[in-house]
């Protein structure tokens, strides 16, 4: 669900974020942000995106040391042909936000943008970190699972869905090789969803292992037009068949069912399963045990009328049994 923030407050919010920044990077920093140009928005979610992509912009001109365009612009479509159109090729339906580089363009779908799983803000920041992503490598090819894991690591989107996903596919082997992440936008949504999670995971881990300048390193190899192999070869002094394996290892060690169960929300989703299970096992078991005695009620009952049995069919229903006997004993 999107947040918005109330528009009698926005003035006040900008004037807050704005005071920091300038303390924290200085006055010629926030002079040289980019400008940002909205298509089909309206001005109060306009002003709410461009308070956003504002900081949003700062993190990234310091995070990877590139200056973002002078003008950006942002353009909100309603059907997915003008997404396609504007993008320059196939966008899966489940994509809410598409980045592209190249024409310093990005391009979020109605109504998708609003049902994004973060808000509107991780939507804005990961698009935009496409964006300056791209500018720090020169417009290079960078394989995707660095893209996107560094758009949605920037963006902070990781949640206790993102740790299920991974668990799971841990657990059934069913882990995408790195390099098949290029191929995301063919994949199905569930599909798409762990391409994301692992793309996330990879950057973690490269800051993790490698620090912010190893990371840095990796994309000036991509900017010198590297391949994969060479890239991480020179940037990260790994072989790439070796930081996979590592990073698969990381992945054993970190992410399993024990994972989902030590983290508080896994915790209490399972334990309402478990109580809903056993709500409904016992409410069974009652109902099983309620039909079994009706039906043994039903066979021990004396209240049978056997006047018209046919165990004995030669007896006149209307005859006397004890009469009968006594006159023959006569």
């Amino acid at each position: 669900m999107v947040s918005f923030v109330l528009p009698a407050y926005i003035g006040q919010v900008k004037r807050i974020l704005f005071a920091i920044l300038i303390a924290v990077t200085g006055l010629s920093a926030v002079a040289s942000a980019s400008y940002f140009r909205f298509v089909n928005g309206n001005p109060r979610q306009n002003d709410q995106m461009r308070l956003i992509l504002d900081v949003a912009s700062l993190r990234l001109t310091k995070l990877l040391d590139v200056n973002l365009p002078d003008t950006l612009t942002v353009a909100i479509v309603e059907t997915q042909q003008q997404f396609d159109s504007l993008a320059g090729g196939r966008i899966p339906d489940w994509g809410a936000g598409a980045a592209v580089p190249a024409r310093d363009l990005i391009l979020l779908r109605r109504p998708m943008m609003n049902q994004y799983p973060g808000s509107l803000s991780d939507l804005l920041e990961h698009e935009l970190a496409h964006i300056a992503l791209h500018k720090r490598v020169n417009g290079k090819y960078v394989p995707r699972f660095i893209d996107e894991g560094f758009a949605s690591w920037f963006a902070g989107e990781w949640t206790f869905t993102n740790i299920t996903t991974v668990a799971s596919a841990q657990i059934t082997r069913s882990l995408l090789p790195l390099q098949k992440i290029d191929e995301v936008n063919t994949f199905h949504e569930a599909q798409a969803n762990l391409a994301y999670s692992q793309s996330y995971l990879v950057v973690s881990y490269i800051y993790k292992r490698f620090g912010e300048l190893g990371f840095l390193d990796l994309l000036d190899a991509f900017a010198a037009g590297k391949g994969v192999a060479d890239a991480f070869r020179i940037g990260l002094g790994v072989s790439f068949w070796d930081f996979e394996l590592d990073y698969r290892q990381f992945l054993a060690n970190n992410y399993t069912v024990f994972t989902i169960l030590s983290d508080t929300m896994g915790f209490w989703i399972i334990l309402a399963v478990v109580v809903v299970i056993g709500y409904l096992m016992v409410r069974k078991r009652k109902k099983d045990a309620l039909d079994r005695w009706k039906e043994e009620e039903k066979y021990e009952s004396t209240d049978f009328d056997y006047t018209g049995s046919d165990d004995e069919p030669w007896k006149d229903p209307g005859d006397n049994e004890d009469s009968e006997d006594f006159s023959s004993r006569r």
